[in-house]
């Protein structure tokens, strides 16, 4: 079934491609990563990659448009061994099919209809929904979440619609509603379904956006222990502001409640960040609290195993351009509740317009890693890597 899906796709592409030629643009990434291992990995491992992700954009008349992207990859080494292991974890779906020197995947992104008109917006197909102004965590962006942890991460759509209203045309206040399908594409009862309202404005120095969501009741029982269970469906509500003065100030929240076992602040997933920059722009720096309730949207569960276990973490990064073509990074993340961080240091330059030569390493640590206790959710059993060096060149056309 994958296999007549990528055919399909591909000749999709291939037919599409020569008529949107002046509409395509994308982006190639080469990369290879080398990788101390620990948690069951192996002590040393190796991975190379080639992925361009293909967008197109192709008119209908002066008002809508008509949005594709795909995923292409060509991968070996640890890099699929990561992917199994990922999906062994979550239940999802291999996404590598094996060759002979190398596994290939073609996935599509994104395919969407857009409808502009002077107050109102409409979206429908596969496309990512964004909402809240979260520098980090973005508790808000629970459709199409966000994981910084994961700065390699591409961003999934969501198969649904979207359409906003604007009171003024012009202006800067809209009303928007939107209806997503169920995680699992299987379901044919509606169970899972996501529905919301909300309201956005924005002024001269800051911007305030309000969310209310319901979920339609649902199982999930997948091989995950325990499973869950909404018979009363889910209610979400949240809160983002943002504040553009000299310190860039963001804060967000988002409520869950289960009416079937309210249980307080459990619901609750909630951040608080600022970001400023010194010697004229040369160094940006920013940090970022999440607050993951047990039951939030953030949380790891049946539902969501890609989540967090912790409840407290903080985020911290410091990027200081040496020239307009060159930048180091230095950051990171932490869990208050198991004293384990995530530390990353990052550098790249663009020697060429479009093209930037990269490279970053990573170094999980934790209690266990000193030997005073045992491993955290941040460290290295869990990121199966002591040391992880990832070298790349990518390429925008």
């Amino acid at each position: 079934m994958r296999t007549i899906f990528s055919v399909c796709l591909f000749a999709f592409v291939a037919g599409v491609m020569p008529i949107a030629a002046q509409s395509l643009s994308g982006t190639a990434d080469t990369r290879l990563v080398l990788s101390a291992g620990a948690g069951g990995a192996p002590d040393f491992s190796w991975g190379a990659e080639e992925y361009a992700n293909l967008r197109l954009k192709v008119p209908v008349r002066d008002a809508a448009a008509f949005y594709g992207a795909f995923n292409l990859t060509a991968a070996a080494g640890s890099i699929i061994n990561d992917a199994r292991a990922y999906a062994a974890a979550t239940g999802a779906d291999m996404p590598f099919i094996a060759g002979e020197n190398y596994a290939g995947s073609l996935e599509l992104e994104r395919l969407y209809l857009q409808i502009n008109g002077d107050s109102i917006n409409w979206s429908a197909g596969l496309l990512r929904m964004p909402f809240g102004f979260g520098l980090v965590w973005g508790p808000m962006d629970f459709i199409n979440p966000r994981n910084p942890l994961q700065p390699d991460a591409r961003l999934r759509g969501a198969l649904g619609t979207i359409g906003s209203w604007y009171p003024v045309p012009g202006g800067d206040a809209r009303l928007f509603a939107f209806a997503a399908a169920p995680k699992d594409p299987l379901k044919q009862d509606g169970g899972g379904a996501r529905f919301a309202l909300g309201f956005e404005n924005h002024w001269e120095k800051a911007s305030a956006q309000f969310l209310y969501s319901f979920e339609t009741p649902a199982a999930y029982t997948p091989q995950f222990v325990p499973a869950l269970e909404y018979s009363q469906g889910l209610h979400r509500a949240g809160l983002s502001l943002k504040a553009d003065m000299e310190l860039g100030f963001s804060a967000e929240l988002l409520y869950t409640l289960d009416p079937a076992s309210p249980d307080g602040i459990r619901g609750l997933s909630a951040s608080a960040g600022a970001d400023y920059s010194f010697f004229d722009g040369k160094l940006l720096v920013l940090a970022e609290y999440l607050y993951s309730g047990a039951d939030s949207i953030t949380a790891r569960n049946a539902a969501n195993p890609a989540g967090y276990a912790g409840r407290h973490f903080l985020y911290v990064s410091g990027t200081w351009s040496l020239s307009d073509f060159t930048r180091i990074n230095l950051g990171g993340a932490y869990a208050f509740d198991d004293l384990s961080a995530l530390p990353i240091a990052g550098w790249e330059h663009e020697p060429l317009q479009g093209i930037t030569v990269y490279a970053r390493l990573q170094a999980p640590l934790d209690r266990e890693s000193f030997d005073r206790g045992t491993g955290g959710e941040l460290g290295p059993a869990a990121n199966r890597t002591r040391v992880l060096g990832t070298a790349g060149v990518k390429v925008k056309f």
